[in-house]
């Protein structure tokens, strides 16, 4: 027979803040902590009915979650900014170079 385990509601948000920002895919939280995927999803839903944050207030929870959301999407694409400068780089030399001939 398991134990049912309770966790925290700060744990809860750090589990689901690591996934939902893209540090860590939900099955190796689910693997680390011994957690259900299926648990970590409910945690997800409630995280985004902003259940885990102290103010009750629905906007600035939406509000809150919708930062955390475009900040991720802001790391995202300053990556992929930089990967895409990175690759000018290496295709300028040879397109000049192919020009000359």
């Amino acid at each position: 027979m398991r134990i049912r385990r309770t966790f925290t509601k700060d744990f809860k948000r750090e589990v689901v803040e690591a996934v939902v920002s893209g540090q860590v895919r939900q099955l190796e939280m689910s693997r680390k902590y011994g957690i259900s995927p299926v648990v970590i999803s409910r945690w997800k839903n409630e995280y985004q009915q902003g259940k885990f944050f102290e103010n009750n207030d629905p906007d600035t929870t939406r509000l809150e979650i919708k930062l955390r959301e475009l900040e991720r999407l802001v790391g995202e694409l300053t990556v992929e900014n930089r990967t895409l400068k990175k690759i000018i780089e290496l295709v300028e030399p040879q397109k000049k170079a192919s020009n000359r001939y």
